[in-house]
């Protein structure tokens, strides 16, 4: 028998790639009241280093000598609105998130120059920004102190580590708060702040996850896909659909390429309705149907000629020795590698004001994934064909729809599962926890499952029901276990009882036991576990790891005293009391549930005290008693519902750029109001909004524009003589992947210079470029040569361009 190479006949992006993503623009910076005050624990629990936190950006008085040499360091140059550009692209979206720990009176830093206040008052802003100019007057070794401290290139080193990326984004906003302050420099920027309907985002691919793929399959074939190796999905911050992280790898071509030719051969032996034709009699005509309409559904838009001549192509190449139905089959295989299967592309087209609206096909894809986590149906791409979906409100009804379908059920729970931290099995000791059985694991798995589709079908779907309702499901192993009544009525499809909690202690999403269970340590509960998860992912206030070399073992079992006495003892250490005040306050507030979500009033023969605090949250601070306070402490909380909008866009937009998601997690939490805060009504805003239909031009974020701090100025010459070309370049050539019959490869050209230049190169290829980002191509009898686009076509001396490029032979 001949063998076919069932890669697919490539086209210019048919081939299963690893490649960067375009260029995004800088996120806008602005106030944000709300989900500004993320406390990031940065220089919190160092140890017995308690000394080294002397400076998150600064230290004593010997950091260095100040410009204008007075004992402050305070010089500003003078600029109308120094202070609203500290505000709107420092305070808010950085220092507010990443320093209000260590340097306040109660924080570790509190001994050096730079103690913040956090009242959020005016007169609390103004010595905020006298504070960190002052520290950006300070010299050390010709450079600003405000710099090498969050970079951590600071000579005496900084206890919080490198916060700030040296060069990177942050980096460069901080740079330009040095050149205003200190040299006059960059005034005419104005400051960024948070503006109604505005467009955001970049463009990007964005690979299918696993579960996706695996649904998508399903719909689309029929096939269960889940028993297949392959490549394991990058979590980022809890989420699995990242479109940074989510990229293949060489060796991962080729579990795609086995997992999609068993597939097919699967959907070959038994191919039902999908090939509209008897496989034993099937002609041309029938594999032009049965492309035509399979090809439309995996590629999620309509199919052009050039796919149509391609797939065929493939197909009687097959069948001319191996027969109608292996031609099919290898069109199926052929399409399951290809990169419109295996991606989303969220590129658009380029529109006049500059940005990229979106395709309407790439509209209904973002719609689906986010909401059933698979493909369009057939009426999705209908109305995307027939020009349906142009509106906000076209959208708004279509979401209305797609919420209806069962589909959406298992869609909408992926999102609490992978909110609420749920998709790791819990690991429990069976000596402390001989009832947690296998049974009544997955009874507490099946009871999530029901709570979430009470609430998208019967409920309110609200925030508020979430956190407070009175219900939840049970079998009878699971009332047992929970000590409930024995459930009655009828059961659901998963065989789970609604039952009334009412006068029980359980309340809300916060005693599910997949909740209590999942953070809470193998044999007992742990106020750690449970009070970052509350901040993190119900506060959306993120706390680093542990630095290195701190001991985090939980305190050591001890019969005199409860789980609270011994982890209040661990939390007064001064050492790692600021960081544990923000967390095992509210831990301790679930001390009534053990380990695997049972309710107690007595721990270990101890009286259990369910009494917490939450501080540093402005609107949900402040004490409470017990799982049942704190549920309507949250819920009424607009923190956390700023913080269940943000979780959402996340997830819809597979992105954490917090500066950008944030703002619109404000505006449509205040735009929404508590009573529409709901699955469906936040799904809909998001849907509704700029970033869901338009996209940010990659030009417009350039990353050569800031000034140097130094004070040097930019070249000579005008805007209208551009640097010259030069041939003084370093090439650092990486391969990211390679599969039969092309590749692509990323590069770094860093000029060698001593001026400014445009910059070009030639490279000898194994084959033609089909997919170029950041750079464009000329071909030449020397090979291809790349120059730069608009944000990185000219390079200063050191600087360095990146872009890549896929190829065919």
């Amino acid at each position: 028998m001949n063998t076919h190479n069932t890669t697919g006949p490539f086209d210019e992006a048919d081939a299963p790639v690893s490649r960067p993503l375009p260029t995004s623009d800088a996120p806008r910076r602005r106030r944000t009241p709300r989900l500004g005050h993320a406390l990031v624990l940065s220089c919190a629990a160092l140890g017995a280093a308690v000394a080294g936190c002397n400076g998150l950006f600064g230290g004593g008085d010997d950091d260095g000598q100040t410009n204008g040499g007075d004992d402050t360091g305070s010089l500003d140059s003078g600029c109308a609105d120094n202070v609203a550009f500290f505000e709107a692209n420092l305070w808010d979206p950085i220092m507010s998130s990443k320093c209000t720990v260590c340097h306040t009176e109660s924080g570790l830093a509190k001994g050096t120059r730079m103690v913040f206040d956090t009242s959020g008052t005016e007169e609390a802003l103004q010595a905020n920004f006298e504070a960190v100019r002052d520290m950006a007057a300070i010299q050390v070794n010709g450079e600003s102190a405000l710099l090498l401290r969050p970079s951590g290139r600071h000579p005496e080193g900084h206890a919080g580590g490198a916060l700030i990326p040296f060069q990177g984004e942050d980096y460069v906003v901080f740079e330009k708060f040095v050149n205003r302050v200190n040299l006059g420099v960059g005034c005419e920027e104005q400051p960024t702040a948070c503006e109604p309907d505005t467009v955001s985002g970049r463009r990007v691919l964005r690979r299918m996850s696993r579960v996706e793929f695996d649904r998508t399959v399903a719909d689309l074939l029929g096939v269960d896909s889940t028993g297949y190796i392959l490549p394991t999905d990058a979590n980022v911050e809890g989420f699995d659909n990242n479109a940074d992280a989510l990229l293949y790898a060489g060796t991962d071509v080729q579990l795609m390429r086995d997992a999609a030719e068993d597939i097919a051969a699967r959907v070959i032996e038994a191919p039902g309705s999908l090939i509209p034709c008897a496989v034993e009699t099937g002609d041309d005509a029938c594999a032009t149907a049965f492309f035509e309409s399979f090809g439309r559904r995996a590629f999620r838009r309509p199919l052009t000629d050039q796919d149509r001549a391609r797939y065929m192509e493939l197909h009687r190449s097959v069948e001319a020795d191996e027969g109608f139905a292996m031609g099919v089959q290898s069109m199926i295989a052929a399409a399951l590698q290809s990169p419109y299967f295996l991606y989303r592309p969220e590129l658009g087209a380029v529109a006049q004001d500059g940005t990229y609206q979106l395709l309407p096909h790439e509209i209904a894809s973002q719609l689906s994934y986010m909401i059933w986590s698979s493909m369009p149906d057939d009426e999705l791409l209908g109305k995307v064909e027939s020009g349906e979906l142009a509106t906000p409100e076209a959208i708004s009804a279509e979401v209305d729809r797609m919420m209806q379908d069962p589909r959406a059920e298992a869609g909408v729970l992926r999102f609490f599962r992978t909110w609420l931290q749920l998709n790791a099995k819990p690991s429990k000791d069976m000596t402390a926890y001989p009832e947690y059985t296998e049974a009544v694991r997955q009874a507490i798995e099946r009871e999530t499952a029901a709570f979430v589709r009470h609430l998208i079908r019967e409920g309110s779907g609200s925030l508020n029901e979430m956190y407070t309702a009175r219900y939840s499901y049970v079998n009878e192993e699971l009332a047992s276990f929970y000590g409930l009544e024995a459930p009655g009525g009828a059961a659901d499809q998963d065989g789970m009882t609604r039952v009334d909690l009412t006068g029980s202690n359980r309340m809300g999403l916060l005693t599910l036991g997949s909740v209590l269970s999942t953070h809470a340590h193998a044999a007992e509960s742990s106020p750690v576990h449970r009070g970052k998860f509350v901040r993190e992912q119900l506060l959306c206030q993120p706390l680093p790891p542990p630095p290195a070399g701190l001991d985090v073992k939980p305190p050591q079992p001890d019969p005199t005293k409860s789980t609270r006495e011994r982890f209040f003892e661990h939390s007064s250490n001064e050492a790692c009391g600021s960081c544990h005040s923000l967390i095992d306050g509210i831990g301790f507030g679930f001390e009534h549930f053990d380990g695997v979500g049972r309710y107690r009033d007595t721990d270990d023969g101890h009286p259990v005290d369910a009494s917490g605090d939450i501080v540093g949250a402005p609107s949900a601070s402040g004490p409470f008693d017990g799982t049942g306070e704190l549920a309507q402490k949250l819920a009424q909380s607009p923190d956390a519902q700023a913080c269940f909008t943000l979780q959402w866009l996340r997830f819809g937009f597979g992105a954490m750029d917090q500066a950008d998601l944030s703002c619109m997690a404000e505006q449509i939490t205040g735009q929404l109001g508590p009573e529409e805060l709901t699955v469906a009504g936040v799904i809909k805003a998001i849907a509704r909004s700029p970033r869901f239909t338009r996209r940010l031009a990659e030009a417009a974020a350039d990353p050569g524009s800031s000034t140097d701090p130094g004070g040097g100025t930019g070249p000579s010459g005008t805007d209208n003589d551009p640097p010259p070309t030069s041939s003084s370049f370093d090439i650092q050539e990486t391969v990211d992947s390679v599969w039969d019959g092309g590749g692509c490869k990323s590069v770094v050209v860093t000029h060698q210079g001593d001026a400014k230049v445009l910059w070009e190169v030639t490279l000898h290829t194994e084959g033609t470029p089909t997919d170029v980002w950041n750079a464009v191509t000329e071909a030449g009898s020397a090979g291809v040569k790349f120059s730069g686009v608009s944000y990185n076509a000219e390079l200063d001396p050191g600087e360095s361009a990146s872009f890549g490029f896929c190829w065919r032979e």
